[in-house]
């Protein structure tokens, strides 16, 4: 592992997919959901892209000013291929983060977004980003974040430990990842054919790494093969993100504001009797086992009036494309969802 990827997997690299909660115009329905103000989206920044896809696909298809930074210099290349191509004068970098925090040309953004980040990454770049968005994102303006999150990694955070253990003490540097993951895997499963203690706790903990077993080994790599891994409980991000004056607004999952689809009667009516709105999405976490969260956070959250909300709802227009996911349109301009 060189220096420069401070502990994350470099060695190969990350999957070519599209992140749909990425996209700022799909905050308007969130927010009018949950009867919060409504932000502008005029410059925007995605931090950890990728390969890009979902920066150059939301850069080509609006006219929000994208800028962006990957650490790795194989991905940003591959990104910057794309916005050639697309001709989308998105600006984005191979700087490290704190490397691109410092940049004078940086305007103030409207939008910062993390996806499969902020799980990943050592407390040193947490503060780096932290700061980052203390420094640059406007008064009104909206964070996603998303991130693993207790209690759902509670059974199997000590399984993914092991793996990577076996990888780094008993796998055989020479051989590349991929195999020192294959290697992992079925160590993990001979293990659990001993019928240990700790699988009889935890009875479905065989399925899950059945499941791991069939996936792509890029994505494991950088889901579960970092140096840096910490699964983190919502008020633990909320301690975090404090320093930045944000407040969290609602969940980026369209479904989950739908309670009836995630909750009991029982569950639902327990919650109503939170008075404190951080607490009861903490619990909500344990009722229904949170292993991912996805979140916006906004710097000066403002509420809208009954009538404000409706009179919104009504302007805003939903359009249904054959093979895509609905499109929100803003104004004169559509984000269009390609296939996910």
């Amino acid at each position: 592992m060189t220096d420069w990827s401070a502990g994350y997997v470099a060695d190969i690299g990350y999957t070519y997919g599209y992140y749909a909660e990425l996209n700022p115009l799909r905050i308007k329905l969130a927010f009018l959901n949950a009867g919060l103000s409504l932000p502008e989206s005029g410059t925007a920044c995605e931090l950890g892209f990728g390969q890009g896809l979902s920066a150059n696909i939301h850069a080509a298809a609006s006219v929000t000013e994208w800028h962006g930074t990957d650490f790795n210099p194989s991905q940003a290349a591959f990104a910057r291929e794309l916005a050639r191509a697309a001709g989308s004068d998105a600006r984005l970098h191979d700087e490290a983060f704190a490397d691109f925090a410092q940049r004078p040309d940086l305007p103030e953004f409207d939008y910062i977004g993390l996806h499969g980040i902020w799980s990943w990454i050592s407390d040193g770049n947490r503060a780096v980003i932290v700061d980052f968005i203390r420094r640059k994102l406007r008064v009104g303006g909206v964070l996603y974040i998303s991130y693993n999150t207790m209690p759902g990694w509670a059974a199997f955070a000590p399984m993914r430990h092991l793996m990577t253990e076996h990888a780094a003490v008993l796998g055989a540097e020479g051989r590349g990842i991929v195999n020192r993951i294959d290697g992992a895997l079925d160590f993990a499963q001979a293990l659990l054919a001993t019928n240990p203690n700790f699988l009889r706790a935890n009875p479905a903990l065989k399925d899950r790494l059945e499941k791991l077993k069939g996936q792509n080994r890029h994505y494991l790599a950088h889901e579960y093969f970092n140096r840096d891994w910490q699964p983190m409980h919502f008020a633990e991000m909320a301690d975090w993100l404090e320093p930045a004056k944000l407040q969290y607004a609602c969940s980026a999952h369209q479904l989950d504001q739908v309670d009836a689809v995630n909750l009991t009667p029982d569950q639902i009516a327990f919650l109503k009797d939170i008075p404190d709105p951080m607490f009861r999405e903490s619990t909500r976490d344990f009722m229904v086992n949170q292993q991912f969260r996805r979140d916006y956070w906004v710097r000066g959250l403002r509420r809208l009036s009954l009538l404000e909300q409706s009179e919104q709802f009504r302007q805003l227009r939903v359009m249904l494309v054959v093979g895509s996911a609905i499109d929100i349109a803003e104004g004169d301009g559509i984000a269009r969802r390609g296939p996910t």
